[in-house]
């Protein structure tokens, strides 16, 4: 049987867990770009910073759970299109 790469593990566009994690770290990013930016002071700086890393840990926890979660299946064109071909005794002619 073929195996497909394992990114395609990853790349699950169908699944909102794959949306929820890329949003989680595209969030993760956005913070660090503007403390980077900012570079508020005092109380502000740490709420932000540990936001941001709390952001960046559940994105890579929920990419994590992609990765070692099942894969995509491969849907089926039309009904009755499968990989496996049924007997010839119980096919249609």
């Amino acid at each position: 049987m073929h195996e497909r790469p394992a990114w395609r593990r990853l790349w699950q566009p169908r699944k909102g867990l794959f949306w929820l994690a890329l949003t989680f770290n595209a969030l993760s990013s956005g913070m660090a770009w503007y403390l980077n930016l900012a570079r508020p002071q005092g109380p502000l700086l740490w709420l932000l910073t540990l936001v941001a890393l709390t952001n960046a840990f559940l994105g890579m926890w929920l990419f994590w759970r992609l990765w070692s979660g099942p894969g995509p299946q491969a849907l089926p064109l039309r009904k009755g299109d499968c990989d496996v071909q049924m007997p010839a005794d119980r096919q249609d002619r």
